[in-house]
């Protein structure tokens, strides 16, 4: 499995666009991607999911972990343009109560002027 990630900025918010199969063999890169925006101070993350077409529950640790990270750096991570396999197990394991996720990429930009 593989998975690929491209680093993209939208006005001060740094969009991660995530390909592929996030799991315990490719996790490790997701993590090294979202440490490295929380080492350089950009806190303001927006992770596009539109090409992922599943995440292991260590991807979802990963994500909730560098949420707090985010967060306590006055920023956030957002998620959006997941397809309906992952959007369902978001939802299932109550992610959707912790991180907050859109439909498109324009509302997630969006929900940071908000």
């Amino acid at each position: 499995m593989s998975l690929s990630i491209q680093e993209e900025k939208a006005k001060d918010i740094t969009v991660l666009k995530v390909g592929g199969f996030v799991d315990t063999s490719t996790s490790s890169s997701l993590e090294d991607s979202i440490k490295g925006l929380h080492d350089t101070k950009k806190t303001k993350v927006i992770i596009d999911l539109a090409g992922v077409e599943f995440i292991s529950s260590a991807g979802w640790g990963i994500l909730v972990a560098y949420l707090r990270k985010m967060r306590s750096a006055g920023g956030d991570i957002k998620l959006t343009s997941m397809v309906e396999k992952v959007d369902n197990v978001f939802k299932l394991m109550e992610f959707d109560s912790l991180i907050d996720a859109y439909p498109t990429l324009d509302k997630a930009v969006k929900s940071f002027d908000d």
